[in-house]
């Protein structure tokens, strides 16, 4: 998200001040139509942290940027043997609603994704599989490249068999069920997935096991 706000002084000040740079900051690309003078950190906690940059706009005015870096994140769609799916309902706290999702969480520091994924599906849902051969990786996507460098890899699990969940403290009120991988699809074209990513996976989940043209 940008700002217009900034004056050339502010910049000339900016460039004079040793301020503290994003570790994870990426040089400007070579063909940005933006570009960038100067990085702080803002805010951290310990599921996020906010930059703000100093930039010039494409149209040379002065601005800042600020940039939500979550961390990456895994989706799970997961199967059973009769072709059914897994969803979780929670309690959104950002938009203040309960909601139906497929399983999804962060990726630690230093996790690779797959385990993250399985690591999410048993916390969540308690669901398991036997074999990493069981999962496909079916795409990744950013979240909202607008204001955030999130991005979730979104896993297909097959033959996945329910165990107990493991839940953290935040998803008490969690529930989950299964459904027939049909309704799922046939709810998001009723539109009645709203969920972008879950949209998606229930969407690859489709095609990868019906193709298509089904």
């Amino acid at each position: 998200m940008s700002d217009d706000h900034t004056t050339n002084d502010d910049l000339r000040e900016v460039a004079a001040v040793d301020h503290q740079a994003d570790p994870d900051a990426q040089p400007d690309a070579p063909d940005s139509p933006w570009r960038t003078l100067a990085a702080r950190e803002v805010y951290r906690n310990p599921w996020l942290h906010v930059t703000e940059y100093q930039v010039v706009r494409p149209d040379g005015r002065p601005g800042i940027y600020g940039v939500v870096d979550p961390g990456a994140n895994v989706t799970i769609a997961a199967l059973d043997d009769d072709e059914r799916l897994w969803l979780v309902r929670d309690f959104l706290y950002p938009i203040q609603r309960y909601s139906w999702s497929l399983p999804s969480g962060r990726v630690e520091t230093g996790e690779d994704s797959l385990r993250a994924a399985q690591r999410e599906l048993a916390e969540e849902v308690g669901a398991i599989t036997d074999h990493d051969e069981d999962w496909s990786l079916m795409g990744t996507y950013y979240l909202s490249p607008g204001v955030a460098t999130q991005r979730s890899y979104l896993y297909l699990a097959r033959h996945a068999r329910l165990g107990a969940p493991q839940r953290e403290g935040t998803e008490q009120a969690m529930l989950a069920r299964q459904r027939p991988l049909r309704e799922a699809y046939d709810a998001l074209l009723r539109g009645e997935i709203d969920n972008a990513v879950t949209a998606l996976g229930v969407l690859h989940a489709w095609q990868a096991l019906r193709g298509p043209q089904t």
